[in-house]
């Protein structure tokens, strides 16, 4: 049956071809025509060509710079690109590009390896500057790299908030997004307690007394955030056009929110109907674990915020729900739920412990939540990172197939520890693996707060992207921005190359788990078809053929040639979303 329905792919594909790419009337020219160019399609065969024409926002031809003159006509903007790579635009299937937009206008600690005492000179600093918000302005602080926090190992407190000139209650965000730090002011506010009880989903780190440090852990961080006001309106419109320039900067044409809100869908939806919109925009609404029917909402926000069949204005898509299985695998948190325990120094020697994680949903209430989700024509997106939980997850998607759900689109996200044994079964239970290219890389999260804690066995299976896709597993592009920098182009270069970058101090560690590494074809076509596929999108974005839409960028070097080291530098020169300039650096 598959062969059938790819030969009849290929003969309507053909039939495309031969429509759109016939120059013969006078009225056929492009709008736009790209020409001298190295045009990486991302087609089944991966194909170059040198040319290619956008009508109506539309590819009506690909080819060669000879056989594209006839699309010029009096008002085409021709384009010569001079030998510059030109490709599909770019499919992050898993970001939050709201907390990304906050996080570009809030106090930004940059993802950045410090001290203590560094990370509360830039607290300080943004507290001075916004003195007229004392005493009661929430301090919002955002991109905090808890594992490089020097020296290694420093474990902060709410004492080292304490300390600072202010009387406001202050949040530190860290860029795991599982870890929230704050001060006493915001316990306070937020009426923690020692006699306040862990949420089902979360943890209250606390001292030998049963107090509160102030180090929250994922569902634990909301008895905190829940008090800060919402942003208004306003304020998420500001957001989110921040969130898109940024997004087009880096080439970005498709997005999808991994936690989204309501609020969120109302911001997009709104810039869609003003015309504001410069990235195709999908919506996962996260369900809760304490959530046993999620349709009736789901069906809700489908009903008001999506923007219907996919063509050349970008619209707004609510096809997909969120789930989280467990938490982060670094050391001190660990609450990625692993099949066996974390490893623990003792006497010299590492032995398995007594902790594996939390898994926050069961195996019978997961499988029953996603048939759910899945009957109502959602694709379910599950936040795993430990083995036993992507196996849980892996589990509940073979019970949704084998129930008759042959159309979902599954997706796990992250997926940083996979047991040997479940790798294959991506392929067989067709699960998009949505993975955040930029962890797979010595650094602090990794060789240090990871590594130590798996031992070598386990740690030859960490960020396992070589091994899905040698087992024919569909891998996607997931940044997890704001959880990592949005940088689209290093992420990139990393699932290449699996080395950290030449300035890092963790160069010197050389290439991490060599056999996990991506080819640059498969990295492109992670970044691009396959994250097209996970958002329903296959058949209109992520390759460059006659027919799709016109999304596409221009890029400053040929991330197909130059050195591999390289592709970590590349700007997006041009972007195009259905045929319309969103950003461009083009003279």
């Amino acid at each position: 049956m598959d062969n059938h329905l790819s030969r009849r792919a290929a003969i309507v594909s053909g039939a495309l071809a031969t429509v759109f790419a016939r120059p013969a009337q006078a009225d056929a020219s492009a709008d736009y025509l790209f020409t001298n160019g190295f045009i990486y399609t991302v087609d089944a065969r991966d194909s170059v060509h040198q040319a290619l024409a956008v009508r109506d926002g539309r590819i009506v031809y690909v080819g060669t710079s000879k056989g594209a003159r006839g699309f010029a006509g009096k008002d085409t903007k021709v384009v010569d690109l001079g030998g510059k790579m030109l490709m599909p635009g770019l499919h992050d299937g898993h970001v939050h590009e709201m907390e990304g937009g906050q996080g570009l206008l809030s106090c930004d600690l940059g993802y950045a390896a410090m001290t203590v005492e560094e990370m509360r000179k830039i607290i300080q600093k943004y507290l001075d500057d916004t003195a007229d918000q004392e005493p009661d302005g929430w301090v919002s602080v955002v991109h905090w790299y808890q594992q490089a926090i020097r020296p290694a190992g420093t474990k902060l407190s709410k004492a080292d908030l304490d300390v600072l000139s202010t009387k406001r209650p202050i949040v530190v965000s860290s860029s795991d997004g599982h870890t929230t730090l704050v001060n006493s002011r915001a316990l306070q506010l937020a009426g923690i307690t020692a006699k306040t009880k862990n949420p089902p989903d979360g943890t209250i780190e606390r001292d030998s007394h049963g107090e509160a440090t102030g180090l929250l852990q994922d569902g634990a961080s909301r008895l905190v955030t829940a008090k800060i006001p919402e942003p208004t309106g306003a304020d998420n419109l500001k957001i989110a056009r921040t969130a898109l320039a940024a997004l087009a900067a880096q080439g970005v044409t498709t997005f999808m929110d991994a936690a989204a809100s309501e609020e969120a869908l109302r911001a997009f939806t709104t810039l869609a109907d003003a015309g504001e919109l410069t990235a195709r925009a999908h919506f996962a609404p996260v369900i809760d674990v304490t959530e046993r029917d999620p349709r009736s909402r789901l069906l809700r926000l489908r009903r008001k915020y999506h923007d219907g069949a996919t063509r050349a204005k970008p619209g707004v898509a609510v096809n997909n729900a969120k789930l989280f299985m467990d938490g982060v695998l670094q050391y001190p948190a660990q609450t990625a739920a692993l099949l066996e325990p974390y490893l623990v120094h003792k006497h010299d020697h590492w032995t398995p412990g007594k902790k594996a994680g939390a898994q926050y949903w069961t195996q019978s209430a997961l499988d029953a939540v996603v048939a759910k989700v899945a009957a109502a024509g959602f694709d379910p997106h599950i936040h795993a990172i430990g083995d036993r939980a992507v196996r849980t997850a892996l589990n509940a998607f073979a019970a949704m197939r084998a129930a008759g759900h042959r159309r979902t689109r599954p997706a796990i996200a992250h997926a940083e520890l996979v047991d040997p044994a479940d790798i294959a079964r991506f392929a067989k239970i067709d699960v998009t693996a949505s993975m955040g290219f930029h962890w797979a890389k010595a650094a602090p999260d990794s060789i240090e707060s990871v590594k130590p804690y798996l031992g070598p066995r386990r740690w030859r299976n960490y960020e396992p992207e070589g091994d899905l896709w040698r087992a024919g597993g569909r891998i996607s592009l997931g940044s997890d921005w704001p959880v990592d920098p949005l940088d689209e182009w290093t992420a990139i270069k990393t699932v290449i190359t699996r080395t950290a970058g030449r300035k890092s101090p963790f160069a010197k560690f050389g290439v991490m788990t060599p056999h996990q590494r991506l080819t640059r074809a498969a990295a492109i076509r992670a970044a691009t078809l396959n994250g097209a596929h996970q958002l329903r999108q296959d058949a209109h974005t992520g390759s460059l053929e006659v027919g799709k839409l016109a999304d596409l960028i221009v890029l400053d070097r040929n991330v197909m040639k130059v050195d591999a080291e390289r592709i970590a530098g590349t700007k997006v020169l041009f972007t195009m979303v259905g045929g319309r300039v969103v950003h461009t650096l083009l003279t």
